[in-house]
């Protein structure tokens, strides 16, 4: 509405011009006027006299081109003024592109066993989360990788309650060694030996200790009663060899029962360690098969029904984009059957016509236009190898998609911008106009704006280069709604034509 009113302003004064003569501005006062005497002003022109009667008007005997506009027209046109600096004009090259899946982020799920698909609950199209359940697999290999866990499980069992025993059997073996060593008297030994727990080793020891003693005892007296002469010397030798032959046996028990006691500990503990190392590695089985953690850890409560249930699970968050499975269908464990994709970021696969493939770079900031979308990235990938069927080279920018709004498969316009090249006199492409013939921008002086021809150099959709030097640096120049000054140009020349 602003724009449409600056237009009709300016129609309006135009008109009033016709009507009241040559006199008075076309486009009314200028900015140094604040009294209303710019009409008069100009109707003197720059010596300050009046029209002759030829009719020479505001634009003088020659044409003068110059707009005048006061501060409120130009607020209300929408003028914008800029003094003339430098810029930066970015080239750029527009090339065709299609919207692909990000292969980075696509997954082709497989299952781990083979076997027939008994429930399906996740269908193409489908979101997904990680771990999500996709599929319901009966598989027998599976199922004896299960029992051969619970059987590795119950052996371990076994194995650390038969260390357990053993343990507590060496403990009191030692003890009740210990004891022997100190030759205690048989109702001190059997006291103390009365609460160990060593099975069938502790009788022995017991008895050969008893037999010995009591063979001991027996020489100590047949040894006396000889000394006495009481005894024959036969009866004294048979004592002793009595004494020295359960002296050996019990030495022989002891030594025996000490060594034994030791390997049958170190026996536990190696079985109770395979039983271990067995069961883990049932463990790290089902883990190639797909079993979690939590998973393994409740096979023991499982229906027997469930043993060989394998739960096909969604390794990311994504969407479903494809499907190749059906219930009572057989599958194997080299078969993909799902695609599931991440669609938070696509591909922009560009293609590269080759006379500009040695232009683009990696690193280079592109925008891809679709309708009234936009998005924007940077090459981060240019294939070295020209296509045979399209004789183009590849390059591909990573596009966010968090809203979902680029489709894999849609074809769109990539702006690859190639180089940013600093020049010394740069203006909008809004500022130039075309006006008799060439290019012009429209500068501001004193008495108002005139057009200025200008020579144009490197430009991009936004900005243009003007060439040389005939326009000094901070010059004032019409950045926005320039137009409007060059249709008040057109109608003021087009009304005093004579």
């Amino acid at each position: 509405m602003k724009m449409q009113s600056s237009i009709n302003l300016l129609l309006i004064a135009i008109a009033c011009a016709g009507l009241v003569g040559c006199g008075e501005s076309v486009s009314g006062h200028t900015d140094d006027d604040g009294h209303g005497h710019a009409a008069e002003t100009a109707g003197r022109g720059e010596h300050g006299e009046g029209h002759d009667e030829h009719g020479e008007d505001e634009h003088g005997e020659h044409g003068e081109e110059v707009v005048r506009l006061t501060r409120a027209q130009l607020g209300e046109a929408g003028v914008e003024i800029r003094p003339l600096s430098g810029g930066v004009i970015t080239t750029h090259i527009t090339l065709p592109a299609e919207v692909g899946l990000n292969m980075d982020t696509v997954v082709h799920v497989t299952p781990r066993v083979p076997g027939i698909v008994s429930e399906v609950q996740k269908y193409l199209g489908d979101r997904v989360d990680r771990n999500a359940v996709l599929a319901v697999i009966e598989s027998p290999e599976l199922g004896e990788a299960k029992i051969a866990y619970l059987q590795a499980k119950q052996s371990l069992l076994i194995a650390e309650a038969d260390l357990k025993r053993q343990q507590t059997i060496s403990e009191n073996t030692a003890k009740l060694l210990e004891l022997l060593s100190e030759e205690p008297s048989l109702v001190t030994l059997r006291e103390a030996a009365a609460g160990l727990r060593i099975g069938e080793n502790k009788g022995r020891l017991l008895s050969a200790y008893a037999k010995t003693k009591a063979a001991e005892a027996n020489y100590a007296r047949e040894r006396d009663l000889r000394e006495k002469n009481l005894s024959t010397e036969a009866d004294l030798l048979a004592a002793q060899e009595a004494y020295n032959s359960s002296l050996a046996d019990y030495f022989a028990a002891y030594e025996d029962i000490d060594f034994m006691y030791q390997v049958r500990l170190d026996e536990a503990r190696r079985a109770a360690g395979i039983a271990k190392s067995e069961v883990e590695n049932a463990e790290r089985r089902l883990h190639l098969l797909g079993l979690t953690d939590e998973q393994i850890r409740g096979i023991a409560e499982e229906p027997g029904a469930d043993v060989a249930r394998y739960e096909l699970l969604a390794p990311i968050e994504g969407r479903i984009v494809e499907k190749h499975l059906a219930p009572g269908e057989k599958i194997s464990d080299d078969q993909s059957v799902y695609t599931i994709a991440d669609l938070s970021t696509v591909w922009l696969n560009i293609s590269v016509y080759t006379e500009y493939a040695d232009q683009i770079r990696e690193g280079h900031r592109v925008v891809v236009h679709a309708g009234d979308r936009t998005a924007d990235g940077v090459v981060d990938y240019v294939s070295s190898v020209v296509s045979e069927g399209t004789r183009t080279v590849s390059a591909r920018v990573v596009i966010d998609n968090s809203d979902r709004a680029w489709k894999p498969g849609e074809f769109v316009t990539a702006r690859v911008e190639t180089a940013e090249v600093r020049v010394p006199r740069a203006v909008p492409i809004e500022a130039i106009q075309t006006y008799e013939g060439g290019d012009v921008v429209f500068v501001q002086d004193e008495e108002g704006f005139r057009p200025f021809p200008v020579r144009l150099g490197l430009r991009n959709d936004t900005n243009v280069e003007i060439l040389g030097d005939d326009l000094p640096l901070g010059t004032p120049i019409v950045v926005k709604n320039s137009f409007l000054l060059k249709a008040d140009l057109g109608k003021s020349a087009a009304g005093h034509e004579h």
